[in-house]
């Protein structure tokens, strides 16, 4: 089940609202590759693991740059919501570098009104309402919450355009500033230095491309600025912990990327 974001709230978006529900997988695990996106989750029925470790019911989990296996229950269901950096800025109100790597529980984030969310989630008949009732809490948390600093507005969001290429020195001269300040405003307000999120920028498009045109390592390659395949490969191990090709074999329709017997590569 997906859901097109409300106007007011699509610019903090990484992509559309998503429930999860299944009663019975032929896989139980996915492959967690890191993505410029911060993750949102309410388990409706079951839970998830990753590392071994069960995942608080409610929890947002920062900004990565390792990848992992995430087990789930046979039967499970839940609320799956990503945001943009600069969105999750927006709605947490603190310095997304204290978020790095981490998993928090939602009423470890947000206090009593983090509790209320997930339970409010969980007691609604449709994913309509489910969906609407995320929705106004993370645009009632807007209101109050700051801005991005202009510069790490912009240099964001010319990463993205770029698909990653921008160079941090070009950003901060073309913005009037040092790289020294760009990069602490970068860090401090989306979680990590503009370099480590143009690279995951970068490898997020050379993922979608994988999908539209597999097979075409080469040409994938050179268009990403990778100086050759041999680079590609490389840069699949570090961040997906697999080779393109295994990871190519294991995309679901959905986006998913199944990680039942992946055994991930050393860095």
């Amino acid at each position: 089940m997906a859901r097109t974001p409300a106007p007011a709230l699509a610019p903090l978006m990484y992509r559309e609202l998503i429930g999860f529900d299944q009663e019975w997988a032929s896989f139980g695990s996915w492959l967690e590759a890191p993505r410029p996106a911060l993750t949102l989750m309410v388990d409706l029925r079951g839970s998830i693991r990753e590392r071994g470790e069960r995942l608080p019911d409610a929890w947002l989990c920062g900004l990565h740059d390792t990848c992992s296996i995430v087990e789930f229950d046979s039967s499970y269901a839940s609320l799956d919501i990503e945001l943009n950096p600069l969105g999750a800025y927006r709605v947490l109100g603190l310095p997304l570098s204290e978020l790095k790597g981490r998993v928090i529980a939602l009423e470890d984030l947000f206090g009593r009104r983090g509790a209320e969310l997930a339970e409010r989630v969980r007691l609604a008949a449709r994913w309509d309402q489910r969906f609407e009732i995320v929705e106004r809490f993370l645009l009632e948390r807007v209101v109050d919450g700051p801005r991005p600093t202009p510069a790490v507005e912009s240099a964001y969001r010319q990463l993205r355009a770029s698909a990653g290429a921008a160079r941090v020195e070009a950003l901060a001269a073309s913005l009037g500033c040092s790289r020294r300040y760009l990069t602490g405003r970068f860090q401090a307000e989306v979680g990590m230095p503009p370099k480590t999120v143009a690279r995951l920028i970068r490898f997020e498009h050379v993922c979608r491309r994988l999908r539209a045109r597999p097979g075409r390592w080469a040409e994938i390659a050179a268009h990403a600025g990778f100086s050759d395949q041999p680079h590609l490969n490389r840069e699949f191990r570090e961040l997906a912990g697999t080779t393109p090709s295994d990871f190519l074999a294991r995309c679901i329709p959905d986006g998913g990327v199944v990680g039942d017997d992946a055994t991930l590569a050393a860095g």
